[in-house]
């Protein structure tokens, strides 16, 4: 070949280089999709207050306090019987999952087997403001979980943290006689990951409307309750430049919770059981001001029995999803197993009695939790806890405990808050 040739032949080369190589720095440059497959948010799992766990999460056909009405929004406008202000505050934070059992150990997602989790915490706080039949408040729940980034996991691994947040903005009010509340708030349902070492959080987050409500007949020692609580589809928070991938790990495009549709009742057992429903000194008072149409019905003495057992029952049904998959997936190396593609339901009871009225209370329940995984059959669990009366200042306070017992599962938790 002569000089000429090959000089021609070069000058070639480097041309198809140059201009390939504005297309491969484009290529670099796309940014990563995250996976097409959905993280479940397995509502399964119970979360609420002391006093919602040790009653097995039968609470929505009780719906009393800022300790329920994350399980029922209409507990915003329900007034305690003993309340004689036209306005109430009530406060309530509590600690799940208290660190004495290690997270390998667990079955979190009801799989059948130990989880590959390193830590796991839960917290709940809620606040809520009532004026006359009115209330709004805001109640948040967290669940956070922790895996190794690496095959060989020890105590100076890196860690991915997954954070999960249900959250509710909320307002309700009472109509008639405080006999029929209804309640609307704003679900939001998040999630954030992030390396224990630190770096950008990746986050998730979208809403929905929640609608609730509360019957509550007079002379009656019974209550019926309803919660409807849409699905939520979290969708991935890319901020500019920020891809989905976490310790060489893509993340998913979406987190997903299920629509929830629960019913519950309520009864009280003993002397006095027919005042269950009775109306608060603030109550009747203000449908007498107000010259209501109905009669009013008599004020009950102060202190007077209302039952010293109170049972209550409740089923929750959960809408199946598409394309799910399960937390322990940013653990696991095999293949991703779908999850919630089937409808599901949980039956819960519960029990309280007052032991030493206005003193301690005593709890127990029991619920079965459905598995999002095929072929795996509900798991029963036991419960229990008690409520004693603390101090008096400003308000009564009470501490709350509570246990949540099952095959490889629990967790014991603690609460304060207003005596009630």
């Amino acid at each position: 070949m002569s000089t000429g040739a090959r000089t021609y032949g070069w000058v070639l080369l480097c041309a198809a280089v140059l201009c390939g190589a504005p297309a491969a720095w484009a290529q670099d440059e796309e940014p990563q999709a995250p996976r097409p497959e959905r993280l479940y948010f397995n509502p399964g799992a119970l979360l609420g207050s002391a006093r919602v766990v040790a009653l097995g999460g039968a609470y929505v056909g009780i719906a009393e306090g800022a300790a329920g009405f994350p399980s029922n929004l209409a507990a915003l406008a329900h007034r305690s019987a003993s309340l004689e202000k036209d306005w109430d505050l009530g406060v309530t934070l509590t600690w799940l999952d208290l660190p004495f059992v290690g997270g390998r150990k667990r079955d979190l997602d009801n799989d059948g087997r130990p989880d590959e989790s390193e830590d796991s915490r839960q917290l709940l706080g809620g606040l809520l403001l009532q004026y006359k039949r009115f209330g709004i408040g805001f109640a948040l729940r967290n669940s956070a979980v922790s895996y190794c980034a690496t095959a060989a996991c020890n105590g100076d691994s890196e860690r991915i943290r997954v954070s999960l947040t249900q959250s509710v903005l909320a307002g309700a009010v009472a109509f008639g006689q405080d006999d029929f509340i209804l309640a609307l708030g704003l679900f939001a349902v998040q999630a954030s990951f992030r390396l224990s070492s630190g770096g950008d959080e990746i986050r998730y987050g979208d809403t929905g409307v929640e609608v609730d409500m509360l019957y509550r007949p007079h002379g009656r020692a019974w209550r019926l309750g309803v919660t409807v609580r849409p699905e939520v589809v979290a969708d991935l928070r890319e901020e500019d430049g920020q891809a989905p991938v976490l310790a060489g790990r893509t993340l998913f495009g979406a987190v997903v919770a299920p629509a929830v549709l629960s019913l519950g009742a309520s009864w009280r057992f003993g002397e006095g059981s027919e005042r269950y429903n009775r109306l608060s000194p603030a109550a009747r008072r203000q449908l007498i001001v107000e010259g209501d149409a109905l009669p009013v019905p008599e004020e009950e003495p102060k202190g007077a029995p209302a039952g010293r057992w109170l049972l209550s029952a409740q089923v929750d049904l959960f809408s199946g999803v598409d394309n799910a998959v399960p937390l322990r997936s940013f653990a696991s190396t095999g293949e991703e197993q779908p999850v919630g593609h089937a409808s599901e339901f949980a039956p819960r009871i519960g029990v309280e009695h007052d032991t030493v009225p206005g003193m301690i209370r005593l709890r127990a329940g029991v619920y079965a939790e459905p598995s999002p995984f095929d072929g795996r059959p509900a798991r029963p669990h036991f419960t229990g806890g008690f409520e004693v009366f603390v101090l008096r200042y400003w308000e009564d306070w009470a501490l709350t405990a509570s246990f949540d017992l099952a095959r490889r599962y629990t967790n014991v938790g603690l609460s304060v808050g207003f005596w009630r």
